[in-house]
């Protein structure tokens, strides 16, 4: 063997890629599709999420592969655990897992069906008009509505499985919305735009 003198690998800073812990991170709507089905008159908004440069302010758990195809929490020589700079999950997107569905005109006794999109809605900052009775009048929102918008999405790892392939897997998605109050929406270019000004 021939030893390289200048040549070294620090597994904590050369390691590539780095796990994302599940956690609530500042993010802004990124993309939006918009999907009707012609037969229930129902649609499904999947919603992609571009996680905001405010997010190095915050401070994750470091994590490291198990072997088994997940992650273990890295601790010090003590036990401790070992945090890290979050700045490594700035501009990157997340998919909501479940889309975010709206039901026109539900049958008697199934408003309920519209209560996540309600939710999701509010959690964005859309406001819906109210009847005179203090119920909310519910609106087809558009992509052009909710695109830019700022919220804190709640990401995690999620099983999926492909029944026509057979193939599986897992893959870390928005599993829910809330509200980022200190956020404010951002324009088309500075979505587009890796260096966003903040």
């Amino acid at each position: 063997m021939k030893t390289l003198d200048n040549t070294t690998f620090d597994s904590a800073v050369d390691g590539g890629f780095t796990p994302i812990p599940a956690g609530t991170y500042p993010a802004h709507v990124s993309e939006v599709q918009i999907n009707t089905f012609e037969d229930s008159g129902k649609s499904v908004y999947n919603l992609t999420f571009k996680v905001a440069e405010e997010v190095k302010k915050l401070e994750v758990p470091k994590l490291s592969t198990d072997g088994n195809g997940g992650y273990t929490q890295d601790t010090d020589k003590d036990g401790n655990e070992i945090k890290i700079s979050a700045d490594f999950i700035a501009g990157k997107t997340f998919r909501l897992d479940k889309g975010m569905w709206l039901t026109p005109n539900p049958e008697q006794g199934k408003g309920w069906q519209n209560k996540v999109y309600v939710r999701y809605c509010q959690s964005l900052g859309v406001e819906f008009p109210t009847t005179e009775d203090g119920k909310l009048k519910l609106a087809e929102i558009e992509d052009n509505d909710i695109l830019g918008l700022p919220c804190l999405v709640k990401v995690e790892e999620v099983a999926w499985e492909n029944k026509k392939t057979g193939d599986s897997g897992k893959s870390i998605k928005a599993i829910d919305i809330a509200s980022w109050k200190e956020g404010s929406k951002l324009s088309v270019d500075e979505l587009s735009s890796d260096d966003l000004p903040f």
